[in-house]
């Protein structure tokens, strides 16, 4: 049976696109919807009514989706699971957790409608997830945030608050030329670290800086490349800010080509992953309390089970320093 990806794929547009012009909302082009009403004819789409219904009844179960690749696996995401699964039951739901590569799998898993509602993790700025569960009429709430919020429950930490922690804490240090090693910006939280952290140059009269940011494909070998572009761009650079499971291999390549920490280079994290603790030398980074994101998490779905016309929540958890032994005082 077709699906709403078929449809999408067929017609060379997005799921949110489709979804909208099925639903009649929003305005497009008379042939974007020519391509897709004729792509629903072709493949003989029917909307899943059962799924629907479905969505009206009570299972009394919650499922954590977590869209995941070999070159996405960081340690804080079991941390998340742990913590999600705990605040679910403690809001007297029972817990699934979805794990999908693809978006076709999350589609086929979500059109059963055996979950009262979702938690959403690892959310990319043009999350489909989001318009496949606004189709089905699931109640869910984002852990993240997408470009488009309108209508979404959504809890973040607060990743401006991050990009802020981590550099005033290397200007204290005395550290003027930063570099900014980005996570894939593809991801909501990178994007909005990553725009916070221009601004906060802008603001201390940094700007200059902005020229020493690289962007990592999320993988060991991309993240060196990031590092290789960076420093043939300027070898003053005398500390970084990334993510931590990047700051791992930052600390080691700088290691092999020479180069002391935090003697010669700083270098922040962000997550306080168990890793962090356990990197050499041990890694300076921001936590980001896990376990109050999972339990407002958990809280908002209850909330939007039990009130489904309630307003939209937004909710930004704040984060803090963690000051380990990568950061020191900045070369003389």
């Amino acid at each position: 049976m077709p699906t709403i990806y078929d449809i999408a794929r067929e017609a060379g547009v997005s799921i949110t696109t489709v979804s909208n012009i099925l639903n009649n909302k929003g305005r497009f082009k008379p042939e974007t919807v020519a391509r897709v009403l004729e792509a629903v004819e072709r493949l003989k789409y029917r909307p899943n009514f059962a799924a629907k219904s479905l969505a009206a009844r009570r299972t009394n179960t919650v499922t954590l989706s977590a869209l995941l690749t070999p070159e996405s696996f960081d340690p804080l995401n079991l941390q998340y699971f742990g913590a999600i699964a705990q605040a679910v039951s403690r809001s007297g739901f029972n817990f699934l957790l979805h794990i999908s590569h693809d978006l076709e799998s999350f589609e086929r898993f979500a059109s059963t409608g055996i979950c009262d509602g979702w938690l959403l993790m690892m959310i990319r700025r043009q999350d489909e997830r989001i318009a496949l569960l606004k189709e089905l009429g699931v109640p869910f709430v984002s852990i993240g945030r997408p470009d488009e919020m309108e209508g979404v429950d959504i809890v973040d930490t607060d990743f401006e608050q991050t990009a802020r922690l981590a550099l005033e804490h290397l200007l204290a240090l005395g550290h003027r030329r930063i570099a900014y090693l980005a996570e894939p910006l593809e991801f909501g939280y990178s994007a909005i670290r990553l725009r916070a952290y221009l601004a906060c140059l802008k603001e201390y009269g940094l700007e200059g800086n902005a020229d020493l940011v690289a962007e990592t494909d999320g993988t060991e070998a991309g993240t060196v490349r990031a590092l290789e572009a960076l420093w043939s761009r300027d070898r003053s650079i005398t500390a970084i800010i990334t993510h931590d499971i990047p700051a791992l291999t930052v600390l080691r390549t700088l290691r092999e080509w020479g180069l002391e920490i935090p003697r010669d280079v700083s270098v922040i994290g962000c997550s306080d992953s168990p890793l962090a603790a356990l990197a050499d030398p041990p890694l300076t980074t921001i936590n980001l309390y896990v376990e109050r994101i999972a339990e407002a998490a958990a809280e908002a779905l209850a909330r939007r089970l039990q009130e489904p016309e309630a307003p939209p929540a937004h909710i930004l958890i704040p984060a803090r320093l963690v000051v380990r032994e990568s950061t020191g005082p900045a070369p003389r």
